[in-house]
């Protein structure tokens, strides 16, 4: 079974002044390529799915996906979401915890922008997509003791639990940090999957903690995306 995820920051226009371009992908190139999935047979599913299946007792469609959105920024909701239920699909949304209704302001260089407040992200939820953790502050844990990269993955989880009403099992490492102490702490948190980014695709055998993810950015073609989906290799 080969298992592509797939990361997204911001459906929307590059405002003016955007330091880091490669976080957006423009609307209609998001429609284009959900279009190109749907032709090529691909079903979206969400990493609860993908642990049952790992675990022996759930099926998969025969061409599954993950969509993943990092950050949890409002365009999620007014732009990405209507793309996705047209075309049928779900994804994961990975939100921080204590920056709910904020900005996003761990980039103090960066066009600041509107993130989801609590009440979206209940209706998303609502809508099917699934919440995931990104963090309470979108610190990057590999350098901070043992004590608060274990705050950062615990209290957050326990934050989305109480919001949402339902495990939280996935997390998004802030900047894709991680390494073998920082996946011991994850699992230690309660997470049963975990994402990092990397060109290669996923297998049943893939270390759950250390999940590739493929970036998509306003640079991405549907003929790249294609590209990457069938030239990859699997993540040992």
């Amino acid at each position: 079974m080969r298992l592509p995820i797939l990361m997204y920051h911001k459906v929307d226009r590059l405002p003016a002044g955007v330091r880091h371009p490669r976080n957006y992908v423009l609307p209609e190139q998001f429609d284009a390529q959900l279009a190109a999935l749907r032709r090529w047979g691909y079903e979206t599913i969400s990493f609860d799915d993908w642990l049952g299946f790992r675990a022996g007792g759930r099926a998969l469609p025969e061409r599954p996906i993950i969509l993943t959105f990092d950050d949890g920024y409002r365009s999620v909701l007014d732009v990405a979401w209507p793309s996705l239920a047209g075309y049928g699909f779900r994804a994961t949304l990975f939100v921080v915890s204590g920056l709910l209704g904020g900005m996003n302001r761990w980039d103090a260089d960066e066009v600041q922008e509107p993130l989801l407040d609590s009440a979206e992200v209940l209706a998303l939820q609502s809508f099917g997509l699934e919440i995931g953790s990104h963090g309470c502050t979108h610190r990057a844990l590999r350098g901070l003791s043992d004590a608060d990269a274990s705050t950062e993955l615990v209290q957050s989880r326990r934050a989305l639990e109480r919001l949402v009403g339902r495990p939280v099992l996935a997390f998004c490492y802030p900047y894709g940090q991680q390494d073998a102490r920082i996946r011991s702490l994850a699992r230690g948190a309660g997470y049963g999957a975990a994402v990092v980014c990397s060109r290669r695709l996923n297998s049943r055998r893939t270390n759950p903690l250390r999940l590739a993810r493929l970036r998509i950015d306003y640079t991405t073609s549907v003929t790249g995306l294609w590209g990457m989906l069938k030239g990859l290799q699997f993540l040992p």
